[in-house]
């Protein structure tokens, strides 16, 4: 008969795996493992008589605790002045995607929204679009060499914190730094994975329209005006850092939207990915509305 797993040797083999920095829902086959290796127990380590009381030791530990794989990305999309978490899942092969399913809305409310305010219901689809095509075409290179791959993952960092900031009620000027951010690393990701050094980049410092002008001249698309059209109503983020900048919420909330866009375009140049095009180019579909407006 299986020795039940001891809840003091689950506690201290998940301390043990939280200062390795193992995510939670990694830990309990860790130390499933363990436990099986510590009492010489051979077989199926999700076998129900060792698998079930482990995770009711693990439920006890982190009441609230999410142990399901994690999204590939978590995002959001603007409707009105509140932001709606997007959930871009990992997903392998040929796959269909709902882009409505990703928004984390009650289906009511995401009836009215199309019904009384069309333009933003579809602002927000192409936004769940362009999350998609950032978060795989990141994923795409992130076994590249050179700069790319830190400098992606840091956008693809600063792109979910916004999204985080601006769900909330208060204290929500931050959000300028990272929707800047978010732009700004996605852009020089993009050049260093067309070859481009740190040395390169760093001479157009902080100036989004210059940066994007030099992935237009490496990567020319139908979409070059659409990019110049959004990245040149950016603040000044680097003054904005020690003064107002003087945004209501509503203006925060369409400045996130461009940079997101920034971000997607930015990588559809350099990766496969381009599912929004896909969707404009359906007959059945709304065009993408302005961005900058």
């Amino acid at each position: 008969m299986t020795k039940t797993i001891d809840k003091e040797f689950v506690r201290q083999r998940d301390d043990e795996l939280i200062t390795q920095g193992l995510k939670l829902h990694q830990r309990p086959f860790h130390v499933a493992m363990a436990w099986m290796k510590a009492n010489g127990i051979s077989g199926d380590v999700f076998d129900k008589a060792m698998w079930d009381p482990l995770m009711a030791i693990y439920h006890t530990l982190y009441p609230v605790g999410d142990f399901s794989m994690p999204a590939m990305l978590k995002g959001g999309v603007a409707l009105r002045d509140q932001m709606y978490p997007v959930r871009i899942a990992i997903g392998y092969g040929s796959v269909s995607v709902d882009l409505i399913d990703c928004i984390e809305i009650p289906h009511d409310e995401l009836e009215l929204i199309f019904e009384q305010y069309p333009e933003q219901g579809w602002r927000a689809v192409y936004g769940v679009a362009d999350l998609w095509d950032f978060a795989y075409g990141v994923s795409d290179l992130e076994h590249g060499t050179g700069d790319a791959p830190q400098l992606l993952a840091n956008a693809r960092s600063s792109l979910a914190a916004t999204a985080r900031i601006l769900a909330g009620d208060i204290d929500i000027d931050a959000a300028v730094q990272t929707i800047c951010l978010t732009a700004e690393l996605a852009l020089k990701g993009a050049l260093a994975a067309r070859g481009w050094t740190e040395a390169q980049y760093r001479k157009l410092s902080h100036h989004l329209v210059k940066l994007a002008d030099a992935l237009i001249g490496e990567v020319s698309t139908a979409h070059d005006d659409r990019l110049r059209g959004a990245i040149a109503h950016f603040p000044d983020y680097v003054g904005t850092r020690y003064a107002s900048h003087g945004m209501t919420r509503i203006e925060l909330m369409v400045l996130a939207m461009r940079a997101q866009f920034v971000a997607a375009e930015a990588l559809r140049r350099v990766s496969d990915r381009d599912l929004a095009s896909k969707l404009e180019a359906d007959p059945n579909n709304l065009p993408r509305p302005v961005l900058w407006c």
